[in-house]
């Protein structure tokens, strides 16, 4: 009995993340699924990478989420994991203009096609003047996502009053795990 490709791959995506959490498995949580700003491991392990590239900045430990920013100019990558492995990697882009915005979209799209918009506003308008005056008053949030069918994760190019014009990488699996376990604090 074959499974359907998409639940198949969701068994596999489950039993990788079992055994990250089993003690002499280290390999696995080693593996880099993808490199991304050029010296960052998205899936790999927080500590390896912490080790290639050192910060004088102590993580930021919540549970079993660690967080880590480092800051390049006026720009910052913040390096995310849930239980040692990095599950998020966002990229912050100066200056914060329509310009800026357009140019990453271009350089995305030409990399990994179409877009799903799944920008965020108080209000329906296609008005892209109000849109920018939500997003400056923290009312309102861009975000382009590009999720490729046969990749377990996805890019979401944003521009958000609190990070400004950004691009993050995400292992979907590991994001939503780290989702659940944040809420079960509440």
């Amino acid at each position: 009995m074959t499974l359907p490709i998409r639940k198949h791959a969701s068994y596999i995506h489950w039993f990788w993340l079992c055994l990250l959490t089993f003690p002499g498995t280290s390999e696995a949580a080693d593996q880099c699924v993808k490199l991304v700003f050029e010296d960052y491991c998205l899936g790999g392990s927080m500590s390896r990478q912490l080790e290639k590239t050192p910060t004088d900045m102590r993580p930021q430990v919540y549970g079993e989420r660690k967080g880590v920013i480092f800051e390049m100019d006026n720009e910052k990558i913040y390096v995310m994991s849930y239980k040692g492995i990095i599950y998020k990697i966002l990229h912050t882009f100066e200056p914060e203009t329509q310009a800026t915005l357009k140019d990453l979209r271009r350089r995305l799209e030409r990399k990994y096609g179409r877009f799903e918009d799944r920008s965020e506003y108080p209000e329906e308008t296609e008005n892209k003047a109000r849109h920018m005056s939500f997003i400056r008053r923290g009312e309102g949030e861009l975000k382009n996502v590009w999720q490729l069918p046969d990749q377990q994760w996805r890019v979401e190019l944003g521009w958000s009053r609190k990070l400004g014009v950004s691009v993050a990488y995400y292992m979907n699996e590991l994001d939503e795990l780290q989702k659940e376990a944040a809420l079960k604090g509440l």
